[in-house]
């Protein structure tokens, strides 16, 4: 078997089970404990795993807590969303998800823009509170509409039936979205089987879908697919990730593609 064949099967089962062992690697691929080694050695440069005592744990499994995820790649993340701002246009209608990313958008969406008249519709608590206008201050113009559902933490969002129905009843211009990973195979990924069908729903009801990716994500397979690489009109990433395994195959599979630098 090809080393990134195994890599891609090594990423997709952490993604699923979240720990592997040495062992199981070997039985299951057929290759020597020392080949498994350097493997596992050079997807942990990559960002995807960490090595531990017997095997790897997934690094995207550890990184499942929203306020650490906010304290990331913080700067990667506002040059993504500053890169999407000039793709969006006054008059329009958005879906934005809940996450790290997302947040960023919607920070750069309520910086002075020239952007007016937008709705934004969204199950995140922290992207609706970013954006609603408030009392006393300058208008921007903006609309936020709460989707509907079961309240959870971590982070502050809506979910379930009664919000994948809620976005059903809207048609956006734009489903701004943040993936757990996203690679030209499977598309765009998310770890959270409720975040999936939430961002799937939007995909479904919008004109068009913005994939927001900071260079982390890429490469990198998660539980649930949401958006294959067919149905993304643009996905940005930021500048580190044209040293990602599977940048150049994601960057000939999606057109639209855009580096922020």
């Amino acid at each position: 078997m090809w080393q990134e064949e195994r890599h891609q099967k090594i990423r997709a089962q952490l993604a699923a089970f979240g720990r592997l062992s040495i062992d199981s690697i070997v039985e299951d691929f057929g290759v020597s404990r020392e080949t498994v080694r350097r493997d596992l050695m050079e997807m942990e440069q990559a960002g995807v795993l960490r090595r531990v005592r017997g095997g790897a744990v997934s690094a995207l499994r550890e990184d499942t807590n929203f306020r650490t995820r906010m304290t990331q790649r913080v700067q990667e993340k506002r040059a993504i969303a500053a890169t999407a701002l000039q793709l969006l246009e006054s008059g329009m209608t958005l879906f934005m998800d809940a996450g790290a990313t997302s947040f960023a958008m919607a920070e750069a969406l309520a910086e002075p823009s020239g952007l007016t008249d937008i709705t934004i519709i969204t199950n995140a608590v922290d992207v609706a509170e970013t954006l609603a206008e408030r009392p006393g201050e300058p208008t921007r113009g903006f609309q936020v509409l709460m989707l509907a559902g079961t309240f959870k933490h971590d982070p502050m969002e809506t979910y379930g039936e009664a919000t994948i129905n809620d976005v059903r009843r809207y048609h956006a211009s734009v489903a701004l979205l943040a993936p757990w990973g996203v690679d030209a195979k499977f598309g765009a990924t998310n770890h959270f089987l409720h975040g999936a069908e939430i961002a799937r729903a939007m995909v479904l009801n919008a004109e068009r879908t913005i994939i927001l990716a900071d260079h982390s994500k890429v490469g990198v397979p998660a539980r649930s697919v949401f958006c294959p690489i067919n149905d993304m009109d643009h996905l940005i990433v930021d500048a580190k990730a044209r040293l990602r395994p599977g940048f150049d195959d994601l960057a000939k599979a999606v057109p639209g593609l855009l580096v922020a630098e």
